[in-house]
């Protein structure tokens, strides 16, 4: 049985809105960054009478999969369909491998999966970072400029000679001495 996953953006793969596709032009820029995939835009097929037959398939890559300890690689492809990316029968390799190209192009995966009345669709889960660096440490930041801040106006209080003075005025914090 040939199981396949879809690398979309859409909310529904029956969705076909024009602005929510992964455009050829980003998934070639993808393809040609990444040192383990290349680029074929051909589709060879095998004809009965032993002969082949070629034709063309823009967006068509091929990811060569390296396994440690391996010296031969695997050769999966990754087929560029109407703003999708599609793969068939994925090891768990290669799912590893579609979960890295859906956090990079911030896409979801659908898989197609077989039930009682045909085929339907599910969403599989990607990792996706809900915090960046800069989000996680925020909270520090408010709570650092408010110690800072008790710490300024506690050293301030201490010395005689500092050109403000803490009073304690309800009305102002703050004076000029």
């Amino acid at each position: 049985m040939e199981n396949k996953l879809y690398i979309t953006r859409r909310k529904d793969l029956m969705d076909h809105a024009g602005d929510t596709e992964i455009t050829l032009q980003e998934w070639t820029t993808f393809v040609a960054n990444d040192p383990d995939m290349r680029l074929e835009h051909y589709t060879t097929v095998t004809l009965p009478d032993g002969s082949e037959y070629r034709y063309p398939s823009p967006g068509k890559a091929i990811w060569l999969c390296r396994q440690p300890g391996e010296f031969t690689t695997r050769e999966i492809v990754f087929d560029y369909v109407d703003g999708n990316i599609v793969i068939n029968d994925p090891d768990p390799s290669t799912l590893k491998k579609i979960r890295h190209i859906a956090f990079k192009l911030n896409t979801r995966v659908f898989k197609e999966t077989p039930k009682d009345t045909g085929y339907i669709l599910e969403e599989q889960p990607v990792l996706i970072p809900r915090f960046g660096f800069q989000n996680m440490t925020a909270p520090f930041k408010k709570v650092m400029l408010a110690v800072w801040h008790q710490l300024h106006h506690l050293a301030f209080s201490f010395f005689r000679n500092s050109p403000e003075k803490l009073v304690n005025d309800p009305k102002k914090k703050l004076k000029d001495q």
